[in-house]
């Protein structure tokens, strides 16, 4: 998409494919030092949920849920499938991506195969379901949109049924491998 587009531009504005470069360039890294404090934010609230033993009282509530879910983990593991869910569901993926890589690593047997734990937990990070889109906001901010929370009910409903339907598939298919097998 970049060459093509680079391609098109030196085709029809040769001039303006330099200074549109460097516009972007400097777009880019702008809008990356303004989601330093975004996300310094919503990390700190992490660390401290996690310093302040929120993350366990969370996990505690969450574990009925998380143990329908997964299945049967030990409590460390369980926490971070919580703690990613958690992240994921404000908005903040790059905060659920350390919770998801210790999960995944409680969750793996060592046989390298994906066990159902594992694709339940990527099926749910892939489909990202989030209550409160805060990354998204926060873009929309930046780039000086007039009404940043204007997609909230749109990412709510464009999030949660994907996250549903992707539960209710891998269950289902693994439903039936245990049939055919048992």
């Amino acid at each position: 998409m970049i060459i093509s587009s680079l391609a098109m531009l030196a085709i029809f504005s040769p001039s303006n494919v330099v200074g549109t470069m460097m516009e972007a360039a400097k777009m880019g890294v702008t809008m990356c030092i303004e989601f330093i404090g975004i996300y310094s934010v919503w990390m700190g609230i992490m660390q401290v949920m996690d310093d302040c033993k929120l993350s366990h009282k969370l996990s505690k509530i969450l574990s009925r849920p998380v143990q329908y879910i997964f299945g049967k983990t030990d409590a460390e593991t369980e926490k971070n499938i919580c703690l990613n869910i958690a992240s994921n569901i404000i908005g903040i993926g790059s905060a659920a991506t350390p919770y998801g890589i210790k999960a995944m690593q409680g969750l793996d047997k060592g046989d390298k195969k994906a066990t159902r734990a594992m694709i339940m937990l990527v099926v749910i990070n892939s489909t990202g379901i989030q209550l409160l889109p805060t990354t998204v906001i926060g873009m929309r901010a930046v780039a000086g949109s007039i009404s940043p929370s204007s997609i909230l009910w749109p990412t709510i409903v464009s999030t949660f049924i994907p996250t549903i339907l992707g539960i209710l598939l891998v269950a289902s298919i693994y439903r039936k491998k245990e049939q055919k097998h048992g």
